[in-house]
């Protein structure tokens, strides 16, 4: 996993983005203010660390990636938190997107109390389908610290030992073929 330190200018740049375009343009499973922004904020941090194109919004539908990678269509994901990621965690996928014209999953935590996004890992999708597991709305998912939440969408989760390691930006590259 890498961590990264984001910046306030990061912070900014996708704060500016989600109050000036609505990201959750499914209908269902669109995720609040909050949820969008930090989705926003991997996307933003990725691809400073890759040097590719920033999220820009306001397009219309992205067909369901954010970045190629390799000439492959790659969808960034990120959860926040407000602890470090660690082994055992699970990265969530939220079941209206599983039919997106997607090659690979990066998935990325970004812990709000100190500002750390860490890169976690990266899956093809097709792997992710066969190790992910599946969850119909309204499950009532228990977490490994015995608290609860019950999905508000199909859901898929995938633990993060499950995914390709990241320890250096080459893997990615290296790895997303």
């Amino acid at each position: 996993m890498i961590d990264c330190k984001v910046t306030g200018e990061q912070i900014k740049y996708a704060e500016d983005l989600v109050n000036r375009c609505n990201f959750g343009r499914r209908g269902r499973g669109d995720g609040n203010r909050e949820q969008q922004f930090v989705g926003v904020l991997g996307q933003t941090v990725v691809a400073d660390l890759l040097n590719l194109e920033r999220p820009k919004g306001g397009e219309g539908f992205d067909g369901g990636y954010d970045v190629k990678i390799n000439d492959k269509k790659v969808d960034i994901k990120t959860m926040g938190r407000t602890v470090p990621m660690q082994e055992h965690y699970v990265h969530n996928f939220v079941g209206y997107q599983v039919g997106y014209d997607v090659d690979y999953l990066i998935f990325c935590s970004f812990n709000k109390t100190n500002n750390i996004l860490t890169v976690c890992g990266y899956i093809s999708k097709s792997d992710f389908l066969k190790k992910a597991d599946f969850y119909e709305e309204g499950a009532i998912r228990t977490r490994d610290n015995g608290t609860n939440f019950k999905t508000k969408a199909p859901l898929y989760e995938i633990c993060q030992k499950d995914l390709h390691p990241i320890n250096r930006i080459e893997d990615i590259f290296n790895g997303i073929r």
